[in-house]
């Protein structure tokens, strides 16, 4: 997306994404490589987050010379932002930006009021709720929910990033802003060859049909570090400021057989019934403009 009561995690379906060689490379040279730099190294051991990766993958990754890359590691390890496995050799982040994460995650008070909301879906659905922002042109997780069902889709951790349209929430956030907004990020991510698990063709008529419904249905391949996964779907709505631009999105993922038309509508009701709730508890901050619940470029 066995034993009973065990996480499973969706690898069956999995195949590795293709790689672009085409793909651009940060740009890490001029002003900030000194901040651009060890940026790219914690972006490639985050997209690697399970496995883990060589000082060989990471020159790969980031296009950094082995000199380079030796020093930052050494640097980010010293300060705990990163670290490597014993026998292994291979790099992983540090708990340290766990701990960040959870603070950051936490800026607009966004996930405290999305808890209890989260609680009663897990409960009530017994799958995987997830509660989803924007951050410039990608969609952020801020917070993760599992329910008791013994299939789990586990596709996105807390903090995770995904480009906006990719994954159930990051489409509820695109299909809803403004057109000449969806365009922007449209081309933005063309230009740039942004990995995608289907083509914009394919985007565009999920963002009309997401808008028809009022809601996301997500059965698209996943990406899931450098891998894209099948065998799962997810439905998302947005949580809307009163001007309907989305700030964040609420999402249930589970098995592909377990959304189907049958099951959706109950279950859309419900995440637009928590998502109301949401937004009249946001309303203070909304109304008083609170600068980190608007849409930032």
């Amino acid at each position: 997306m066995s034993d009973l009561g065990k996480t499973v995690r969706t690898k069956a379906a999995t195949r590795r994404a293709p790689v672009d060689k085409r793909a651009r490379k940060p740009r890490l040279t001029g002003l900030h490589q000194s901040i651009s730099r060890p940026t790219a190294i914690l972006e490639a051991l985050a997209a690697a987050s399970s496995d883990g990766l060589r000082m060989t993958d990471v020159m790969h990754a980031t296009g950094l010379g082995k000199a380079t890359v030796h020093r930052l590691l050494a640097g980010l390890a010293a300060h705990r932002l990163i670290d490597q496995d014993s026998e292994s050799g291979r790099f992983f982040l540090g708990t340290r930006i766990l701990s960040w994460a959870v603070t950051a995650g936490d800026r607009f008070g966004l996930a405290r009021l999305a808890e209890t909301a989260m609680a009663r879906l897990a409960q009530t659905t017994l799958d995987t709720i997830y509660l989803t922002a924007r951050s410039g042109d990608e969609a952020v997780c801020l917070n993760r929910r599992e329910g008791l069902h013994p299939i789990k889709t586990l596709t996105l951790n807390v903090g995770d990033r995904r480009p906006l349209g990719v994954s159930a929430g990051g489409l509820a956030l695109l299909a809803f802003l403004p057109d000449s907004e969806v365009e922007r990020i449209l081309q933005l991510q063309a230009e740039t060859r942004t990995q995608l698990p289907f083509d914009q063709i394919t985007l565009r008529k999920m963002i009309v049909t997401t808008r028809e419904a009022g809601f996301a249905y997500y059965d698209a391949p996943v990406l899931h570090g450098h891998e894209v996964v099948t065998g799962m779907a997810a439905i998302a709505v947005p949580i809307q400021r009163p001007d309907k631009q989305p700030i964040a999105s609420l999402s249930v993922a589970a098995i592909t057989a377990r959304l189907q038309p049958s099951r959706r509508n109950a279950i859309v009701a419900q995440l637009q019934t928590e998502a109301q709730q949401i937004e009249a508890a946001l309303q203070p901050m909304l109304n008083s403009g609170h600068p980190d619940l608007l849409i930032r470029r």
